[in-house]
Formats: structure tokens, C-alpha cells, sequence
């Protein structure tokens, strides 16, 4: 194993709680469940600990949004729009080892305005507005 390797398990182990697949093309964000915010702290404490260059890092190509998204019956969600690429040990042992993140990502469009986002804004906001309106009124009448 070499050091990078074993230098990852280490971290990953404490950092998951779980010991680092031996399979070098094991899809670690399928294989333990991990998304949304615990990806992004993921990749976040990865990059941090191995001083990973990570900024051409595009996250709606590994991984999906945390929260309840209802816009996303509408319109389809940014990491929808693009093939997932997993990340494995392989990937992340060469992002240590050549302190980059290795992927080139394909060409692709990004949206200007994520509308299914918007639209689960409104589907939260709406309610709570009305409820403050309701609470106000019953209160000042």
C-alpha cells in the first residue's frame, strides 16, 4: 500500500467512521450513502487535510443536493443535468499525490438561475409568510 493510500485510510476511517474499501474503484458516495452536506464537509476536510487544490472541484458531478427539493418535480436539478462521476480511493489517492483534483470534467452548461431551487424557496416562504400574516392580523385585530 503506499503511503498516500494508507495515509487516506487513516483519514477516512476517522473522518467516517468506517475503514477505506480495498478496491481502488470502489464508489465511496454510493457505497456509504454520502450526499449533500456531508459531501461538501467531505470534500471540504479532504481537500484540507491532503492540501488539495480543489478548485476546479464541481460537486453536482459526484454527488446530490442535502435538503427536500419540491422544484425539482418542475425543473430538473443541476446535478441531474450531467453523468455522475464517482469518487474512489484511486481519485482521491492522486488528487494527495499530485495535490489537484485529477478530473477533468466534460463539457456542459450550467444554468444562469437554478429555478428548482427558486421554486422550493417559494414552497417554504409562502407558508410561513401567510402564517405571519394570519398571526398579525389575529393579533392586531
Amino acid at each position: 500500500m503506499s503511503d498516500a493510500r494508507s495515509y487516506l485510510a487513516d483519514w477516512f476511517e476517522g473522518f467516517w467512521g468506517e475503514k477505506l474499501p480495498e478496491g481502488g474503484a470502489t464508489d465511496l458516495f454510493e457505497r456509504f450513502g454520502i450526499d449533500g452536506d456531508d459531501a461538501d464537509e467531505f470534500m471540504e476536510s479532504f481537500a484540507s487535510r491532503f492540501e488539495v487544490d480543489a478548485e476546479n472541484f464541481l460537486w453536482y458531478f459526484h454527488f446530490r443536493d442535502e435538503a427536500a427539493n419540491p422544484g425539482a418535480l418542475l425543473f430538473k436539478p443541476i446535478y441531474k443535468r450531467v453523468k455522475r462521476i464517482p469518487i474512489t480511493p484511486d481519485m482521491l489517492v492522486e488528487a494527495i499525490e499530485t495535490k489537484q483534483w485529477p478530473v477533468v470534467y466534460p463539457p456542459h452548461e450550467v444554468p444562469t438561475v437554478r429555478w428548482d431551487v427558486r421554486v422550493s424557496q417559494l414552497v417554504f416562504v409562502i407558508p410561513v409568510v401567510a402564517l405571519a400574516l394570519l398571526l398579525w392580523l389575529g393579533i392586531v385585530a
